[in-house]
């Protein structure tokens, strides 16, 4: 086998070599990407199931639009350095949902989780909670600026749009829906008809 022949067929089986090895490491990145978006989904999905953050959601959707009538309790949020005993366990739980979902969005923003992969699993609980933070944000930026809670903002905006372009949800078109009896319909609007106020 001559020479030149020989050298030819040694570049081309490295370069063989160089291929394999770099389409090899292309394949383990992407797995280790998805591992990463897998454990960072889970962290919040945990998150959202502890029982500090469910104690925190509840007094974010069902207290704080009362306490929000109380100037105290408003000049409090401004004002850390002001908050008493009874408000600052209060704001402290406030804090912790828009602190979680900062982070939620910086997650998306950069590219750590897949977009479509929030939005199917989060996206109305980001809405409604942007919606009862609100108030608070635009207080706190009266100080802070408008950095305060930008990633939150983020996502809420990229929600929204989400839920507008999938009115209906995301269930797959072309695939049947299974019946459902509500059976219980008619005794809950009864119910439902003493609770309301005379």
């Amino acid at each position: 086998m001559p020479l030149e022949l020989t050298n030819t067929l040694a570049t081309v089986g490295t370069f063989v070599v160089i291929a394999a090895t770099a389409i090899a490491a292309i394949v383990q990145l992407r797995h280790m990407r998805g591992n990463n978006q897998i454990t960072a989904l889970n962290e919040l999905r945990e998150t959202m199931e502890t029982p500090d953050f469910q104690a925190a959601s509840h007094f974010v959707g069902a207290e704080l639009p009362a306490k929000m009538l109380d100037p105290a309790f408003r000049y409090q949020v401004v004002h850390r350095f002001a908050r008493t005993d009874e408000n600052r366990p209060l704001i402290t739980k406030v804090n912790s949902i828009g602190n979680f979902y900062e982070n939620m969005g910086l997650l998306l923003k950069t590219g750590l989780v897949e977009q479509e992969l929030v939005m199917e699993m989060w996206s109305a609980n980001v809405v409604l909670d942007w919606r009862n933070l609100a108030p608070i944000t635009a207080m706190a930026r009266r100080t802070m600026g408008d950095a305060l809670w930008e990633n939150f903002e983020y996502l809420a905006v990229l929600s929204q749009d989400w839920i507008a372009a999938h009115p209906k949800g995301s269930y797959p078109s072309g695939v049947r829906h299974l019946a459902l009896d509500d059976e219980w319909l008619e005794a809950d609007t009864q119910y439902a008809t003493t609770l309301a106020p005379a």
